[in-house]
């Protein structure tokens, strides 16, 4: 999630443990904590491709946020000695603060290493909310400013706000999950989709209209629809999909950074050989055909590959024409039924 939703949720998470103690402090003290997670994002990387698939790993472990919550408390316990707070609630109220980032990043569509370093596959991703989500941020957010106003004059008032306000997050949140799995049971019952690995996720800002995303060895397919009718034929798009590179790179090394790219993706990318050079794609984060999360590593010539450090594919600009059309596609009348 985005930098403003994650500090608004550790400031609720403490304010409701801490609230009664530390007061404003509490809200500082929760946004600065489930925010450390993210600091990874300016630690230098070789090249572009691995700047994206080591951002939310070790600092997004659920192992390693135990391990440092300890350390964490004891200096959060020192700065507030004074307030009397037990080492084990604050401990608790770190532990939290920072757990729920990563729990929170692991229902976006980008994926959270939350069990570094065990090798257990793909970053784990739900797909249940947008990035930004403005419901989502604006319920939290309520919370906090109305306990910022109201903590020094109705501390129960204050209390009782950020309780209200987490719990109908977290309802979001949880109606964004039932969604995705609605979508994704729907998506899996469409006879052109049979055995083929699906993805589904909310397009931007809501939770009522949902891309669905198909692979196979040879195509991938695209398609929009929503939650709001349960009777909607998929209008389905399909490319085709290059899994591999051509056969003349068997005889190559294909670059670290690209095939930990494949790993990152959970297996829904694609190959493709533009006027810049081969890239690889992240078919999840986009819509076709406009796929943000694309780099470019190479160029053949005489059939030989030419590689250098992966950089961001230039393609066309997108704009808000494109987001519009997505939703459109999503709530087109009905023909039929899934």
């Amino acid at each position: 999630m985005d930098s403003v939703s994650q500090f608004v949720l550790g400031s609720t998470v403490a304010a409701v443990l801490l609230g009664p103690k530390l007061g404003l402090r509490a809200v500082a003290l929760g946004g600065v904590v489930a925010t450390l997670p993210d600091l990874d994002s300016f630690l230098p990387f070789e090249n572009a491709l691995d700047s994206v698939t080591y951002h939310r790993g070790f600092s997004h472990s659920l192992f390693v946020q135990t391990a440092v919550s300890p350390f964490i408390a004891a200096f959060a316990n020192f700065i507030f000695k004074s307030k009397q707070i037990s080492y084990s609630f604050m401990l608790l109220t770190v532990w939290l603060c920072l757990i729920t980032h990563s729990l929170l990043d692991s229902l976006t569509t980008y994926g959270t290493q939350i069990f570094w370093p065990l090798d257990v596959g793909s970053p784990v991703a739900f797909p249940s909310v947008f990035i930004i989500d403005p419901i989502y941020t604006l319920t939290l957010l309520i919370g906090v400013i109305g306990f910022l106003f109201l903590i020094r004059k109705k501390q129960a008032s204050a209390q009782k706000l950020v309780q209200v306000c987490l719990a109908l997050s977290s309802f979001y949140l949880f109606l964004g999950m039932s969604a995705h799995l609605y979508v994704k049971n729907k998506a899996s019952e469409h006879p052109q989709l049979a055995g083929k690995r699906i993805h589904v996720q909310p397009t931007p800002f809501n939770i009522l209209y949902w891309q669905v995303l198909a692979v196979d060895d040879t195509k991938f397919y695209t398609a929009a629809t929503s939650v709001l009718s349960g009777c909607r034929e998929l209008d389905l798009k399909s490319y085709p999909r290059l899994t591999k590179l051509p056969d003349y790179f068997s005889n190559q090394e294909l670059p670290s950074s690209v095939k930990r790219f494949e790993w990152f993706t959970n297996g829904f990318y694609t190959y493709q050989n533009s006027e810049q050079g081969f890239k690889i794609s992240d078919l999840r984060i986009g819509f076709a055909p406009f796929y943000p999360f694309s780099y470019v590593f190479g160029k053949a010539t005489n059939s030989e590959f030419l590689p250098h450090p992966p950089k961001r594919f230039k393609g066309p600009k997108r704009d808000l024409s494109s987001l519009t059309h997505l939703y459109k596609l999503a709530s087109l009348t009905p023909k039929g039924c899934w």
